[in-house]
């Protein structure tokens, strides 16, 4: 597993009787990103020091900032900033930045069109890919991973944000000319509206996590046709949007 995801820090334990002990722990690790589009500062993001260059590719697109089409002609430069990574990105003449207030990114009619079905076993296969070293070592990341209808996993990606993780999959899966429309995005974390906007925007057809989702997640899934499955265990799942997508 690599060094960079965690480091040591010692901590001081109590007990519930007062005992007291000193501990080396490892803790997630969080770096800056620094995103110029066209020599303008854009955004800076907060993420786990790795794979910048997909979590820049997979925020424009899952923010609605860039299309698929336009990210596939972008120039991109990574360098090292002072605190952490600066990545450059150059669009070509003809093409136009989306700039829309968050309550405009909510409003924009996103329709998945992907018609993929997935048998309810390849969900259940997610479970086994749900895990990974930096996790059980800190308990301060999460994970997103594309997994294919037969239950195979693609592509996946760790960060201590659940957002970022989702951001870097779908990068590295644009960097790595994966069908979107064919695979379900697999997660750690839980699925609100905006998460869920992210999966529409990349053409992902079907969400499924571990965790619960919240309301405008459900909503957000129902208008987009996008489907929605929560609580992901080796025993069940629960279905709350879509659920035609998943084959029974």
């Amino acid at each position: 597993m690599p060094a960079k995801y965690t480091k040591i820090y010692p901590a001081k334990k109590i007990d519930f009787n007062g005992k007291l002990s000193k501990l080396n722990l490892p803790l997630a690790c969080e770096s800056t990103l620094e995103l110029y589009l066209n020599g303008k500062r854009f955004t800076t993001l907060f993420a786990s020091p790795t794979e910048f260059q997909a979590l820049a590719i997979g925020h424009l697109l899952t923010e609605g900032i860039l299309t698929p089409e336009a990210i596939s002609e972008i120039k991109l430069t990574e360098k090292k900033g002072e605190k952490g990574k600066i990545i450059e990105i150059e669009l070509k003449a003809e093409q136009k930045l989306e700039s829309l207030s968050e309550t405009e990114k909510l409003e924009k009619e996103i329709y998945v069109e992907s018609d993929t079905i997935f048998e309810a076993k390849s969900l259940f296969a997610g479970i086994n890919y749900l895990e990974s070293g930096p996790y059980l070592r800190s308990r301060g990341t999460h994970l997103a991973a594309l997994v294919d209808r037969k239950g195979k996993m693609l592509a996946r990606a760790i960060d201590v944000g659940r957002h970022n993780a989702v951001d870097k999959v779908i990068g590295k899966a644009l960097f790595e000319g994966l069908s979107l429309s064919e695979l379900y995005l697999l997660s750690t974390g839980r699925q609100p509206g905006y998460m869920v906007l992210k999966a529409a925007r990349a053409g992902i057809p079907l969400i499924v996590t571990k965790a619960m989702p919240l309301d405008s997640g459900v909503e957000i899934a129902k208008k987009t046709n996008v489907g929605l499955v929560g609580k992901l265990s080796k025993d069940s799942l629960l279905g709350f949007a879509n659920l035609w997508r998943v084959k029974v």
